[in-house]
């Protein structure tokens, strides 16, 4: 029953304005350490999937970041709620939709906007990098920003994603990597070193903050 009222549009807008509500709340009451990002950008911003509830803090430059986000109902949740930070959404994913979100993308990226996308997303496995992002930095010719963001206060629910909902009251730190390039020749070596930088930056902000590493606490499953 709770499924079937989730997927009613008009309930997703309600939830998604409660959702932005909410992060607008902790945003103002917590303590946000945020360096500048890189410049001589567009980029394609990548970040884990168990992070998204902070994902407006990527967002810089004059035009609205896109970010990929799959058709699933939780998907179109998060769109809503991205838009109210200015954050425009493109549905598709891999099995679903690829082709139509790739051409809509590569648009986007001729027009200058910053590309997001969480390599271990849709559906994993958690913190594991999915090739498409690779494919999609070839399409559009931008390079990968690797990115992390971990709050000091917050639950890690149990989902497959280890999705953090923060606390107000809290701090905040957003940790960027270094832009860089791949070679077609060697991609399974671009995956190991886009997931290496991704745990190593989410290592970097959740010490930040004092959070317990989630890259060390499920080693098992975050890679080399």
């Amino acid at each position: 029953m709770l499924k079937k009222i989730l997927a009613l549009e008009a309930i997703q807008w309600i939830v998604s304005a409660i959702g932005a509500g909410y992060v607008l709340i902790v945003r103002l009451s917590s303590r946000v350490d945020l360096p500048p990002p890189p410049e001589q950008g567009p980029f394609i911003i990548a970040m884990w999937h168990g992070r998204l509830a902070m994902l407006h803090l990527l967002r810089f430059g004059k035009r609205p970041l896109v970010a990929l986000i799959s058709g699933h109902r939780d998907g179109q949740i998060i769109s809503k709620c991205a838009r109210h930070y200015n954050i425009y959404t493109v549905t598709g994913s891999s099995s679903r939709g690829g082709i139509g979100a790739a051409r809509r993308l590569v648009r986007l990226a001729r027009e200058g906007h910053n590309l997001f996308i969480t390599p271990d997303g849709p559906r994993g496995p958690c913190m594991q990098v999915d090739g498409s992002i690779f494919n999609l930095s070839k399409l559009t010719g931008l390079p990968i920003l690797p990115a992390a963001i971990s709050t000091g206060g917050g639950k890690e629910l149990r989902t497959w994603d280890r999705f953090l909902v923060p606390r107000p009251v809290s701090r905040i730190a957003v940790r960027w990597g270094k832009p860089f390039r791949f070679d077609d020749a060697d991609l399974s070596g671009a995956g190991a070193r886009l997931q290496r930088e991704l745990n190593a930056l989410q290592t970097a902000a959740d010490q930040v903050v004092g959070r317990v590493p989630v890259a060390e606490e499920f080693s098992d499953i975050a890679g080399p």
